[in-house]
């Protein structure tokens, strides 16, 4: 997920296994927003858990074999 920091402009990114485990605990806790903090600056940039849902992959359903 590539966000861009809204204090210096910085672009920056997060890994799938952050943004995965970030949406487990905010799931878990019940928050409305993960804090990722801009490597430059460290300043804490929201992102919501609808944009950590839109950015990992859709799970596939399980086929069906046929018996």
């Amino acid at each position: 997920m590539q966000l861009r920091c809204f204090q210096c402009g910085w672009s920056f990114g997060i890994s799938k296994d952050e943004t995965a485990a970030a949406l487990e605990a905010l799931q878990a806790s019940g928050g409305s927003h993960y804090d990722a903090h801009c490597p430059r600056c460290k300043r804490a940039n929201k992102v919501s858990v609808e944009q950590l849902k839109h950015t990992l992959p859709r799970p596939r359903p399980e086929e069906k074999h046929s018996t």
